[in-house]
């Protein structure tokens, strides 16, 4: 892969791989090149100058000069794969690499233009990303840290709150997932964290795993919270579940609870270089049906342990490797989530969720948050 051309053209909103070899955050597309060994981003005036500042690049053109070039032409109408033909032809390039997620827009002009355009196969683009850097880990830390302190704010509320009937209500007033929601994403804005579609789902809504919630917050009732904000600073995420219950749970719920608890530890434990990820998702799956929660399709619906053990985590909130029954195999380095659940439309839903580094023998657990079911004053 490092012999080919590689291109990308895209923003770094949009594209992890651009971020990571740039560390350069810009909302707008760009034109980046990796040519004999030399990193080259080309930055319209906006940019240009924040971008010679901080891009961990070798070199910045400027977008500006060649469209200046290309309209001295007197052409009526100008494209952006027009800058990017100009750029090619400027450095000689006949042929380049793309990540898969390339716009087939600009492939399909470039191609048509005489360039060799290949896809790579590999996910991510710099597949070197799987591998976390002493300095990744710690902002992976950092933005744990960060959830943490807004799970304790958002689980505070849930404790602190007294119970009417069967809802929860905070200083007279019902409390909604929401209201907590809410809480969440000005304490992380605070800090500096992005938090998107944060889940607080009570209830009946805890059985639907990525169902964000919605409404009043249920005494008795599981409420999962999973909280996954991205640094304004440095791209990483973070991301935690917990699941908590105010009031009485019932004792098939405590059981449900444990289990689930005790599946991660079984994860956690399989977890280093070079086990096979669908060995550690058979071993959950396998346990959970000997404590009696069975996974399938139960009266009419998939219930039980639907989701994959684990994803990736860094520049982006899901990225391999993934735990689950696939064919992949961990490696040091990779920094994966470990978040068994089990979910029934009757009962509610239970997930815990940690991040951990995996290492040679073992894994080392990033998430630094205690795991209580029932929570009060």
């Amino acid at each position: 892969m490092k012999k080919d051309t590689l291109l990308i053209i895209d923003t770094t909103e949009n594209n992890a791989d651009l971020l990571y070899r740039t560390n350069f955050f810009v909302p707008d597309p760009v034109i980046y090149i990796e040519h004999k060994g030399e990193k080259i981003l080309v930055l319209s005036d906006l940019e240009i100058d924040r971008g010679k500042n901080e891009a961990t690049v070798d070199t910045v053109l400027s977008l500006s000069d060649y469209q200046r070039k290309l309209l001295s032409k007197k052409r009526k109408r100008l494209k952006f794969v027009d800058i990017v033909d100009e750029v090619l032809k400027d450095l000689k390039i006949k042929k380049a690499l793309v990540p898969g997620m390339f716009s087939i827009k600009y492939a399909d002009e470039l191609r048509k233009r005489g360039y060799k355009i290949k896809v790579s196969k590999e996910e991510p683009f710099f597949t070197e990303r799987l591998k976390k850097t002493p300095q990744e880990v710690n902002s992976l830390k950092d933005a744990l840290r960060k959830t943490a302190r807004a799970m304790d704010l958002a689980i505070r509320m849930v404790a602190s709150s007294e119970i009417r009937r069967n809802k929860l209500y905070m200083n007279g007033q019902v409390l909604t997932s929401e209201k907590v929601k809410g809480e969440i994403s000005a304490e992380l804005s605070r800090m500096g964290y992005n938090a998107s579609h944060t889940i607080v789902a009570s209830g009946v809504h805890s059985s639907m795993p990525h169902h964000s919630g919605e409404g009043p917050i249920f005494a008795d009732k599981p409420l999962v919270i999973d909280i996954f904000p991205r640094s304004q600073d440095t791209g990483y995420f973070g991301d935690m579940t917990r699941t908590v219950i105010r009031g009485e749970p019932s004792e098939k719920l405590v059981k449900m609870y444990n289990t689930v608890l005790n599946g991660q530890k079984l994860g956690i434990s399989m977890i280093r270089d070079g086990v096979k990820s669908k060995d550690i998702h058979s071993a959950i799956v396998e346990y959970f049906d000997e404590s009696g929660f069975e996974t399938g399709n139960l009266n009419g619906k998939q219930q039980g342990f639907i989701h994959s053990t684990g994803h990736g985590l860094g520049l982006e909130i899901h990225e391999p490797p993934r735990i689950g029954m696939g064919d992949e195999i961990l490696k040091e380095g990779n920094v994966v989530t470990v978040e068994p659940g089990l979910y029934y439309e009757k009962i509610g839903g239970i997930r815990i969720e940690d991040v951990v580094v995996v290492e040679k023998n073992g894994c080392t657990n990033l998430t630094k948050y205690p795991k209580r079911f029932r929570v009060k004053v």
